[in-house]
């Protein structure tokens, strides 16, 4: 069960606001959420002729949907698809501005029957599509030790002797029972002295791995050039280092060419303001690159 009264605040709303380019007419929100960015583009631009805007979450989806049609329907062309889709949307057109938010939602970690939170029991799921794909279960009862220590030495950043005595002491806690709710597996970390913050880290690499999070920024950032107008603008807002570096090392190839430019030369962070009234926030980075050719 989700609690209620859960309030997913837009993140840096202002700054995203302030970067969009002058007059733009087609909008590419990535992920909508509960469509706050969205809603605060369409109200405050009245050039925008279309705004494509994605989310996984069936359940998100179906919501921000029906909150957000009977105002801008006639704007807004919904898909409830993954980013990594864009170009078999899109065809042949270009958009002027493509706003990508990376942040999980909070209605994730709140709802137990999700499996992202290490403070809320429940089955282990973390698939922001939970009707399909492979769950965190699978990954935790199924993958062999190498595969499981490459996950913790890539996405958790652990040495590759701890993420392997972490995969071991998986692997042979499964062979007696297997592995099936968050409880379960935040004891296992426990039981190999890891404390909240390891274990909230071994979930978030759980979670990257389940989504195939990093192979989806590294397909996002590739049709960057495809898809977005000349003299028109990208903005991704990150909230952990391993996806920053990505799209941090990729604006500054696309920028070595000439065909780019940065619009800010380092990543813009929240306000201490907006992080003392939205703790989650206190992460997050947001890169702005413009395509000049």
């Amino acid at each position: 069960m989700t609690e209620k009264n859960i309030h997913h605040t837009p993140v840096m709303l202002q700054e995203v606001l302030n970067s969009l380019p002058a007059n733009p007419k087609i909008i590419v929100d990535w992920t909508l959420w509960h469509g706050w960015h969205t809603s605060n583009m369409l109200k405050l631009f009245p050039t925008i002729q279309k705004l494509y805007w994605f989310d996984l979450d069936p359940n998100i989806f179906k919501e921000t949907k029906e909150k957000l049609r009977p105002e801008f329907g006639n704007q807004i062309d919904f898909q409830n698809k993954s980013y990594t889709e864009i170009q078999s949307v899109l065809w042949d057109e270009k958009a002027d501005f493509l706003l990508v938010d990376l942040w999980v939602n909070l209605e994730h970690f709140k709802d137990w029957n999700r499996g992202f939170s290490t403070n809320i029991d429940g089955k282990l799921d973390m698939r922001f599509d939970n009707t399909n794909g492979k769950s965190a279960y699978d990954i935790v009862n199924t993958y062999p030790v190498p595969e499981l220590t490459k996950i913790f030495t890539d996405y958790a950043e652990f040495t590759p002797k701890k993420s392997e005595e972490i995969a071991k002491k998986i692997v042979e806690t499964r062979k007696n029972k297997k592995v099936e709710t968050t409880f379960q597996l935040k004891f296992l970390l426990n039981e190999l002295g890891l404390g909240q913050k390891a274990c909230a880290v071994i979930f978030q690499a759980f979670r990257i791995e389940t989504n195939k999070e990093i192979d989806n920024v590294k397909m996002l950032l590739g049709e960057i050039p495809n898809v977005l107008s000349v003299w028109w603008r990208c903005g991704i807002i990150t909230f952990h280092s391993l996806e920053d570096r990505l799209v941090k090392q990729w604006f500054k190839t696309l920028a070595e060419t000439w065909n780019f430019w940065l619009v800010y030369k380092k990543a813009v962070q929240p306000t201490y303001t907006e992080i003392q009234q939205n703790r989650p926030s206190r992460s997050a980075k947001y890169r702005v690159i413009e395509k000049i050719i």
